[in-house]
């Protein structure tokens, strides 16, 4: 069965952080991704990471190495790191 979501790998990002509720590392962020969205690239992984660090909406925010969550984590008072 074809991964049939029209939604880009910025908001589905978004949801799979929101979906969490806790900063994850940006491989999770893909693996979830790569469950609903198929990929013709061949670094999924490089394409997640390049859309979360060019957010210019300041919906993500960085944890630590490699690890992201979203600006609004801190706004609700969600623990803003693992």
């Amino acid at each position: 069965m074809a991964k049939k979501s029209s939604k880009s790998f910025y908001s589905l990002a978004q949801k799979v952080l929101q979906e969490s509720k806790k900063p994850m590392h940006y491989a999770e962020i893909t693996k979830e991704i790569l469950k609903v969205k198929e990929s013709k690239g061949k670094t999924p992984e490089r394409t997640v990471i390049a859309v979360i660090m060019r957010d210019t909406h300041n919906v993500f925010t960085r944890q630590g190495e490699g690890i992201f969550g979203l600006t609004s984590f801190k706004e609700s008072g969600k623990p803003s790191s693992i």
